[in-house]
Parts: structure tokens; C-alpha cells; sequence
């Protein structure tokens, strides 16, 4: 195994390569096959679309959701106050327009819209699920959420101090909503696109309580119906006749798939749009299906979380050793992306935000070692006593081997260091980070919105998203400044990036990839855009070409 991590290609005919990919963490093999593009795609079923959607949703009411897979069916069932665009751009969505007051109070004006069991969408439905959304007993991943967006008194009914009732937020009439903040947010109006914001039909929720989102009770305000849900096989959508823009709905149905063989089922006409590709079937996706490899860059972030509560990442020393030792440039070549290292929290095609880097960031690997040593000899580990910890992660074949190269990376640079792997199944490993049950996690996070906030705000101590237990005063501090009045995007842009530099100096986490989204579509589909940095499509936008045959 070779430090510098370096591929070696051997020739072996001249129509089969035998590839081995040597890194100083692992071995990736596989034979090249011969691969010619497949036969011109013709679709003969145009009533609807089949897409992978990552997991299993762990659930389907939006003040309650939290993961991107819930995010995605949602999206389709439900329509919040804005919405984003093919380009992650804010537009309206059951709101019309909107104003405000200093950025602190913000007014939205509803447009006439219908649940699909008919009764009208009114200001009141937003006003009874904001506060069910704040509400703890409801126990939202998001409960925070609106706190986050400085809402008078979202903090002190999320900590259980006032009533929901005190939330400051108001139906003025039926067509007009009124939030009261604490703070200027100049990007409210951009936190409303996310699916634990869209509005619940109340009547519904209190008659069924937890079983409201079965597909009998389910009562949408968005372009589809839940139609079957079936865990772990399928979700079934159908349009619905009652969308206030039903007519510019062109797909029928949508079936989304948990991601599972996927790609095998692209290949067999079987999905038309993939959530992912196979690493190790990128390249030869390209030449099979050439132009139907798509690759988004996102707004996303993949990091190792320390957990600063256990040992031994209570100590910023090993924090700081193991981000030193941590090679970025094998971790993204495993995945075969086109990932691009990290060495901050948010993404250089964030908005408002500057691209920093630590001071060792183009130290020699030699040097790097040799500071990783002393600084863990200086905790209290050595070849006597060595580090030992270890690594959770959600079961995924590109987690496994990214965890594994790391692995070996830092064994192969400090051999005391000994790492062992734990994998779970998606919801198991939610729960064991939310819990705090782990010492270091492969994690990641997609902002909500496109401002550095978004990212930020889950280093704040009390966030529900804070799995790192990280702490610090100064850096809560840091971001409040932002919000304070009258501050320029400039002023907002130089506090994000000290937020960043802190963020840097505690090693509060250790940041890996910005990643790079890929995923393929059938040929046919249009409205599909590579360009939504927040990956928040919805069907409703898509049509099939050519169009559905006469019949």
C-alpha cells in the first residue's frame, strides 16, 4: 500500500482492464467491462414516474419530518408559503407575495387554494401548525426551527416556558399571515420553502392523531394524493384534482422507491430517475447511458462529528491531531464524484459566506504527522496506550469505503491510532446521534436555505441538530450579530466567516467533502434541472417528451 496514494492501471487485452485503485486506506478493484451505450430509450407507459428516493421516510407529517428522503415526498404533497425554483431560488408558493417591517415583521398574502378534501387553505392553518411545529410535545426534529428564525417566543415554547398560543405568529384574516421576530431575518421569507414549514389540516391531524398520514387520512395541499404507502417498497402518489395549478401538472403518478438496486432497475427501464449511482458504475454509466449522468453540485457538507462530551473528542488535542491526519484528497477520490475537499463548514457556492482554511492546511504530510504525534502525545496516547475509538455510520457501500480509507490513513501515519467500524441501518443510526450514544459519526448536512445560517446554526449550543454537543458563547453570539439591525450583507458576510474561523480553531468537527450530487434521469424527462443547488425538486415541474401519444 503506497502513502501517496497513487492508481495503478494494468493492461491486460486490449478490451479488458483490470483496475486496481491503491490508496494508503484500501484496495478498490473491479474489472472494466466492455461498455457500448444502450439502445435509444422508448417509453411505453406515460402515466407515470418512477423515482429512488435515497431511505425508507421515517415519516410523512411535516412538522415532524426531518430527513432529506421525508423532505422529497413531501415536497409533492405539500405546498408551503415560498417555494425554490429549478435554481434554488426563492418564489411563491401558497403565498402570493410578501413584505415587511425592518425585516423583523414579516406579512404574507395567501392566494385562494383548497385542501384536497376541499375546504380553503386559510392564514389560520399556518397559525395551528407553526405552533405545532414549536410545540415540544409534538417532538419535531425541527422544533427549533422557528426559534432559529428569531420568532418572538419560539425559544421559550421550545424550552417549555409559554404556551404555543404566545408564538408570534397571527392570522390577520384569512388570506393574510403575520409573523412578529425579535431580530431582523432578511432571509425569512427563504425558511419558508422547507417541508416542516408547510401548513397541516387540522381538522385531520386531531381526529387521527399519529395515523392522519396513512394514505385513507392523508389530506394534501400540494400537486399529488398519497395514494399507498408500503415501508420499505413503495410510496405512491396520484395528481390532485383540487391543486390550485392542477392544469399545469403533466405527470399522473409518481412511485418513489427507497434506493435499494436502484441503478439495476434504471438499467432495465424499471425507475426513470435514480437518487444516486454505484461509485464504482459512474464512469461506465457515462458510456452506457451517455447524457443521462447528471452531476449537481450542491450546497452540501460531509464531516466526521466528534462527539465533545465523550472520550477521547472531549479533547480538542485529538480532535485537532485526527482532522490534521485526515487526507481529503484520497476521501473524495474514493467516491468518485468529483467531491471537492473541505476544510469549512459551508460550501464555496454558499452565498455570504468566504472560503477559509486552517493554518496546517498546506503543510507537508510529513509535518502534519509529526504535530499529530506530539499532539497526541500530549493527551495521553502513545504505542503503550494507543487511541482507540470508534466510527458510526450509516449503512451505505460508498460510507463503508470511505470510512475504511480513513481508517487506514491514520493508522498508516500514526500506527497507535486503531479505529473500528460500526455500521447501522438508517433510522438506528438517527437515533444513536441524537442520543448521543457514539464518539465519532460520518454525518452531513444540507442547508435548508441558501445562507450560511443554515449550516451554522447547527453548531448553536441547544440546536437539536447540534450532535457534536459543541459549545460556545462566542461563536452564539457571532450569529446573533448578524441578525442585528441594519447590518449590511457585507457586515453579515465578514461575522459568518469569523463563525467559520472558530469553528476552525476549536476543531469543532472535521470536515471532509463538499459533495457532488450524481444521479441519472431517463433521456425523456423534462423540467429535471441540474442547477438547484438545494436539490429540492418537485414533479409538478416535470413533463415526459415527446408528449403522452393519442389514444
Amino acid at each position: 500500500k503506497k502513502k501517496s496514494g497513487r492508481s495503478v492501471v494494468f493492461s491486460v487485452k486490449p478490451h479488458s482492464v483490470l483496475c486496481l485503485s491503491v490508496t494508503a486506506a484500501l484496495v478498490l478493484s473491479g474489472c472494466e467491462r466492455e461498455v457500448k451505450p444502450a439502445p435509444p430509450f422508448k417509453r411505453t407507459e406515460y402515466n407515470r414516474v418512477v423515482i429512488g428516493n435515497s431511505v425508507e421516510p421515517a415519516t410523512l407529517d411535516p412538522q415532524k419530518a426531518g430527513e432529506m428522503a421525508a423532505n422529497t415526498v413531501i415536497r409533492q404533497l405539500m405546498d408551503g408559503l415560498t417555494a425554490s425554483d429549478g435554481e434554488g431560488k426563492t418564489i411563491p408558493g401558497l403565498a402570493t407575495h410578501w413584505e415587511s417591517q425592518g425585516d423583523r415583521i414579516w406579512t404574507f398574502h395567501l392566494r385562494d387554494a383548497q385542501w384536497s378534501n376541499g375546504d380553503p387553505i386559510t392564514a389560520d392553518d399556518f397559525v395551528y401548525s407553526f405552533r405545532r411545529l414549536t410545540d415540544p410535545k409534538t417532538g419535531g426534529i425541527y422544533g427549533g426551527y422557528l426559534a432559529d428564525g428569531k420568532v418572538l417566543n419560539a425559544d421559550a415554547i421550545m424550552q417549555g416556558k409559554a404556551r404555543p398560543e404566545t408564538l408570534g405568529v397571527k392570522a390577520l384574516d384569512k388570506k393574510t399571515l403575520q409573523f412578529t421576530l425579535t431580530e431582523s431575518v432578511p432571509y425569512f421569507p427563504d425558511m419558508m420553502v422547507m417541508a416542516w414549514t408547510y401548513p397541516v389540516h387540522r381538522a385531520t391531524v386531531e381526529k387521527y392523531g399519529d395515523k392522519w398520514t396513512q394514505p385513507e387520512h392523508y389530506v394534501s395541499s400540494g400537486a399529488y394524493l398519497l395514494k399507498g404507502w408500503r415501508v420499505n417498497s413503495h410510496i405512491k402518489m396520484e395528481k390532485n384534482p383540487k391543486y390550485y395549478d392542477h392544469d399545469s401538472v403533466s405527470i399522473p403518478a409518481v412511485t418513489m422507491l427507497p434506493a435499494g438496486n436502484e441503478y439495476n432497475r434504471y438499467r432495465a427501464d424499471e425507475v426513470d430517475v435514480t437518487y444516486s449511482v454505484p461509485q464504482d458504475q459512474i464512469k461506465p454509466a457515462e458510456k452506457e447511458f451517455p447524457g443521462q449522468v447528471h452531476h449537481i453540485t450542491s450546497l452540501c457538507t460531509w464531516y466526521l462529528e466528534p462527539n465533545h462530551r465523550m472520550p477521547p473528542f472531549d479533547n480538542p488535542k485529538v480532535r485537532r491531531a485526527l482532522s490534521m491526519l485526515t487526507d481529503r484528497n484520497i476521501v473524495t477520490k474514493v467516491a468518485q464524484r468529483g467531491d471537492r475537499p473541505a476544510y469549512q463548514l459551508t460550501s464555496p457556492d454558499m452565498q455570504g459566506v468566504d472560503q477559509i482554511a486552517p493554518d496546517w492546511k498546506d503543510w507537508s504530510h510529513e509535518k502534519k504527522v509529526a504535530e499529530a504525534t506530539r499532539l497526541l502525545n500530549e493527551a495521553g496516547y502513545n504505542d503503550s496506550k494507543p487511541l482507540t475509538f470508534e466510527v458510526l455510520y450509516s449503512t451505505n457501500e460508498s460510507s463503508r469505503k470511505q470510512i475504511s480509507a480513513l481508517r487506514s490513513i491514520w493508522k498508516t501515519a500514526v500506527p497507535f491510532i486503531e479505529a473500528s467500524l460500526i455500521n447501522q441501518e438508517w433510522k438506528t443510526y438517527q437515533d444513536t446521534r441524537n442520543t448521543g450514544s457514539f464518539t465519532l459519526s460520518f454525518g452531513g448536512w444540507c442547508p435548508d436555505f441558501n445562507d450560511p445560517s443554515s449550516m451554522l446554526n447547527i453548531f448553536r449550543a441547544g440546536s437539536a441538530n447540534n450532535v457534536f454537543h459543541y459549545e460556545n458563547r462566542a461563536f452564539d453570539k457571532l450569529l446573533d450579530d448578524t441578525l442585528s439591525a441594519g447590518r449590511t450583507p457585507e457586515e453579515r458576510t465578514k461575522l459568518y466567516t469569523q463563525a467559520e474561523a472558530m469553528l476552525q480553531q476549536d476543531t469543532a468537527f472535521i470536515p471532509l467533502y463538499h459533495q457532488v450530487m450524481v444521479n441519472m434521469v431517463k433521456p425523456d424527462i423534462r423540467g429535471y434541472s441540474d442547477h438547484d443547488p438545494l436539490l429540492n425538486y418537485v414533479v409538478k415541474r416535470w413533463s415526459f417528451a415527446p408528449e403522452t401519444p393519442e389514444k
